[in-house]
């Protein structure tokens, strides 16, 4: 074995491969040596029922022989979108690309808003040479697909057209070789697409499996899209480089019946799954009791949290709701991370639930985190969890470098073997972005656009540099602010709420925009109004402009984010559907209206 693999000894002193010298294809033919009937990944391809999986030795054969076909079609180095439903032909086409010397593209739903527009932003900006993909789904996009404007060779490759022949591994890639093309989600920018190699991988799939406490036998469940990084290096990719399992489910049949999800965790006895903050509250919101029966929950002994704002209420809702069918508080388990950085950055321990610590919102916007004794004053943070090893983060000032001592609000900037060299085809930005020094200390650091700070050796995030808001010299963030709206969780979409200024004029107004649900008979006026003054009560804001949506205007990246520039600009051009607005104005304040967006008037 030893002459064959690099390994080390994990954590029960059992051989796993050395993330030094190997990399996921070498994982691959790690696992379909040692355990060939390892049955790696189930799908239930209708949210309920198996429909196809496959062993460690049939991947390994399937990405072979795929492989080998795709080199007939593409040189070693072009790089080929990946256009798949969430399903194991994902897998298996991103499998059969790595072996075979081909760069994968990752990014693009195609059952998610927009896809069509993604698909051209990405195959553009990534120079793809092809997209691989199940014909049916090629069919469906390349009908609506102008060819690329520069004229270059653009190859549209079924996957699922035939049997394949048996095929070889004839490339063997190195750990500093490009891997993957991993495209943002694009919430608050153009998506950018992220390279990684196999050493960044392999670094962050050790790293996660050494946080997760990751044991033989652990078993997950994955709904998140495949395209996402969470859902293809966090869900996917994890259990192919620990020879674990996972059960795939498609992201929309969860959204349909988020019961879906955890029946999944239920029948299989899976340890680990999670997703973004949302769908735990979307579960304890729409999952009735008779839904319940035959679930079993004590299983689950990690229930991620990879949100950018971790609220308390819904993990306090999620587990009063399902605690009865067995899921432990414990299980909660809170993490930080991004794709510029592969995914995984810091966790908090198996078994000890998420910390939340309560803080001063005035001083967190003046940027010190204190903690506060008034409760209109309390903002309370979860703790992303301890730092990793050899991964190093250190606070600093966005504009001057200078670092920052604990307990102090700066940006975070990584320096770790999971950070990628850049984005594809951005020179400028690179430098700026993934470039940038630290005072003091050796080597270039990550700049993440994420505000936090480090206390006790944890870190705690405060919000994302280009959605806060400024007010005179304070610092506001909008999942705070959104937080505060707790109280109208029956009467607004709480997941579909974002904040933003009307303008940078000074007195411009705080907008509001919130979806109501479907079907909501709430009174636009009074409820405009007791929310405009639960903000400015807590906030220094004196104007707030609150605008009522219907459900599902919300323009939103594929994993749930919301777009907030493209929301204020379709408020502004009245190409969203207003169902109503309220003008809350402190009292002594001048209530000139600014803007009236159901009018479409600025």
């Amino acid at each position: 074995m030893n002459e064959t693999f690099i390994t080390t000894h994990g954590p029960d002193g059992e051989d796993i491969l050395d993330w030094r010298e190997n990399t996921i294809v070498d994982a691959l033919r790690f696992h379909a040596f040692r355990t060939p009937d390892l049955q790696l990944y189930t799908l239930l391809g209708d949210g309920e029922n198996e429909t196809d999986g496959t062993t460690a030795a049939e991947l390994d054969q399937h990405a072979k022989a795929l492989g080998s076909w795709l080199r007939r079609l593409l040189p070693e180095g072009a790089r080929a979108i990946l256009l798949y439903d969430n399903s194991l032909d994902y897998i298996r086409g991103l499998m059969a690309c790595l072996v075979s010397g081909i760069v994968p593209v990752s990014g693009v739903h195609p059952k998610a808003f927009g896809a069509r527009d993604r698909f051209l932003a990405v195959r553009d900006d990534s120079e793809a040479s092809a997209v691989i993909g199940n014909k049916s789904v090629l069919a469906e996009f390349q009908k609506v697909c102008v060819p690329p404007e520069d004229g270059r060779r653009f190859l549209w490759i079924p996957t699922d057209s035939g049997r394949l022949p048996p095929g070889k591994q004839t490339f063997s890639p190195r750990s500093n070789d490009m891997a993957l093309i991993q495209y943002t989600s694009g919430s608050t920018r153009t998506p950018r697409g992220v390279v990684l190699t196999h050493r960044n991988i392999a670094h962050n799939l050790f790293r996660q499996a050494e946080a997760f406490g990751y044991r033989r036998g652990d078993c997950g469940v994955n709904w998140l899209p495949l395209s996402h990084d969470m859902g293809l290096i966090g869900g996917a990719l994890i259990t192919l480089g620990t020879g674990g399992r996972c059960v795939l489910l498609a992201p929309e049949h969860v959204a349909e019946k988020p019961v879906r999800w955890l029946r999944a965790i239920s029948r299989y006895r899976a340890t680990l799954s999670g997703g973004p903050d949302f769908m735990y509250g979307l579960c304890a919101r729409t999952i009735e009791d008779e839904d319940q029966q035959g679930l079993d929950l004590s299983c689950w002994e990690i229930a991620f949290n990879g949100a950018e704002y971790i609220r308390p209420d819904t993990m306090q809702n999620f587990h009063r709701k399902f605690a009865p069918v067995g899921f432990d508080n414990r299980s909660f388990f809170s993490c930080y991370g991004l794709a510029e950085a592969t995914l995984l950055v810091t966790a908090s321990t198996r078994g000890q639930g998420v910390g939340f610590q309560s803080f001063s919102r005035h001083s967190l916007s003046q940027g010190e985190a204190t903690p506060s004794k008034e409760p209109l004053d309390q903002r309370q943070l979860a703790s992303c969890g301890a730092i990793l090893e050899d991964i190093r983060i250190f606070i600093a000032d966005d504009e001057t470098d200078e670092k920052l001592p604990d307990g102090q609000v700066g940006e975070i900037r990584i320096q770790s073997p999971g950070v990628s060299s850049g984005y594809v085809n951005r020179e400028a930005e690179n430098e700026r972005v993934f470039g940038s020094g630290v005072v003091g200390e050796d080597g270039t650091f990550l700049r993440t656009g994420d505000r936090g700070f480090v206390r006790d050796g944890e870190l705690y995030v405060v919000g994302r540099q280009d959605n806060r808001i400024t007010v005179g010299n304070m610092i506001l963030d909008p999942e705070d602010i959104i937080a505060c709206l707790t109280n109208y969780a029956d009467d607004i979409r709480m997941f579909s709420t974002t904040v933003f200024l009307e303008s940078q004029d000074q007195g411009a107004p705080l907008v509001i925009a919130a979806e109501l649900p479907s079907g909501s008979g709430a009174d636009k006026t009074i409820l405009g109004q007791a929310i405009g003054k639960t903000v400015c009560e807590r906030f220094p804001v004196q104007k707030c402009w609150v605008v009522f949506l219907r459900a599902g205007s919300m323009p939103k990246t594929p994993s749930g984010k919301i777009r907030v520039g493209e929301m204020r600009e379709r408020l502004k051009s009245d190409h969203v559907s207003v169902l109503g607005e309220e003008y809350y104005t402190q009292a002594g304040t001048s209530q000139v209206r600014i803007l009236k967006f159901a009018h479409g008037k600025v």
